[in-house]
């Protein structure tokens, strides 16, 4: 072990042990959510079989959040593979290798948008400790995470943003195509762009309110002010 190994730098053991226990939870994970997707899929198919399109468009997001999580940790699985397979490389070579960029900024892209996966924080550390730290910030950034080389996919699937309401349509169309059950699309669609006006509303009326919060401590602020300079000075 080198110098920087006894004072916090990459230690290939622990980075090669993190590897390894992250591989582990992943295939965990996989079966657990992948047999919770399926119910979810079951479920609404059922309730599309039942005519009960509202009830099923407010379930879809979270079918497409486990599966897009699903598709997340297939890329990550394959990612620890090969950095574990690799890691002599790594250890041995000052600088990445390019054939192991991609793997390497995903598992840090990965470390604070994946909370299941907390051995992917560690490989983050070692990974600062070997590459630096600004290059792990410019990692996990959304700004420069795919300048850095994170797989474009898993950018995808771990974004915050909810899905739009065609990609939502398409799921329940294939869900229902799926289970050969019936789909009133026409029904659904209506009720995606219901959803999305309420949404609309909500934001518009959330902001209006904290507009008129700041007006009244604007106006509180401005009423001190002249109180003050009104007040008679003191001799």
């Amino acid at each position: 072990m080198g110098f920087f190994g006894l004072f916090g730098g990459f230690n290939p053991s622990k980075c090669k042990t993190a590897l390894r226990l992250c591989i582990g939870r992943i295939k965990l994970l996989k079966n657990k959510k992948g047999l919770a997707a399926r119910a979810l899929r079951k479920e609404i198919a059922d309730l599309l079989g039942a005519d009960k399109t509202e009830s099923a468009r407010v379930r879809i997001e979270g079918v497409m959040r486990e599966e897009a999580n699903l598709e997340a940790f297939d890329i990550l699985d394959l990612f620890c593979e090969l950095l574990v397979v690799r890691l002599r490389l790594i250890e041995q070579e000052k600088d990445l290798p390019d054939d192991l960029k991609e793997a390497v900024a995903t598992c840090i892209y990965a470390a604070k948008r994946m909370g299941e996966l907390p051995e992917l924080g560690q490989i983050k550390s070692q990974f600062a400790a070997k590459y630096g730290r600004e290059y792990a910030q410019a990692c996990e950034a959304d700004g420069t995470a795919a300048a850095c080389g994170v797989n474009r996919t898993a950018i995808q699937k771990l974004s915050v943003a909810p899905p739009t309401n065609e990609e939502k349509l398409a799921k329940l169309r294939a869900i229902a195509e799926e289970h050969r059950v019936p789909f009133d699309e026409e029904e659904a669609t209506k009720s995606l762009a219901q959803a999305t006006r309420r949404e609309k509303l909500k934001v518009s009326e959330k902001m209006q309110e904290a507009e008129k919060r700041h007006a009244e401590v604007d106006a509180l602020e401005e009423q001190m002010r002249q109180s003050a300079h009104s007040r008679p000075a003191t001799v």
